[in-house]
Parts: structure tokens; sequence; C-alpha cells
């Protein structure tokens, strides 16, 4: 059975489904990200090709990996300022 996670659907563990939800929602109100960022994290989330992203956003899965490497470097700076302020 499938079940509804905000954009994305899973099934299974409900473990991995509470993981995805609250990736999900880190991701959509993020004011880091660009729009364009977002929807690509979010589609890699629901294990999308870069390839299939790509198409769909009518550019190279090149560039669709290069839109993820920018938004996970932005996470990572997010996450190191916050640890340093802790």
């Amino acid at each position: 059975m499938f079940e509804k996670i905000g954009i994305i659907y899973c099934s299974g563990n409900k473990m991995a489904n509470q993981s995805i939800e609250y990736f999900s929602s880190i991701i959509r109100n993020s004011r880091e990200l660009t729009r364009r960022e977002k929807v690509v994290l979010l589609f890699r989330l629901k294990k999308k090709t870069l390839k299939k992203i790509g198409r769909k956003n009518k550019v190279t899965g090149e560039w669709i990996r290069q839109i993820e490497k920018q938004a996970l470097t932005k996470f990572r700076r997010k996450i190191n300022q916050l640890l340093l302020f802790d």
C-alpha cells in the first residue's frame, strides 16, 4: 500500500517514511535554497535519477547534478554555522 507524505508517496517502513517526511519539510521550508534547488532535492528524495529530473526540467542530468551539489553545499554550511553557535 502507498502512503501519501506531502508530495511524496512511499510504501512500507514507517521509520523511512517519517525520515522522508522530515527531510521534505526541511527542504520545502529552507530559506537558503532556490526554488530549483528545492525541486531537485525533492525529486532526489523520490529516488528519481538525475537524467529523469533533467528531462522533466529540460536540462541535462549533469546540470541537475550541479544544482544538487550546490544545494547540499548550502545545507552543509548552514549545519556548520548552527554547530558553531551552539
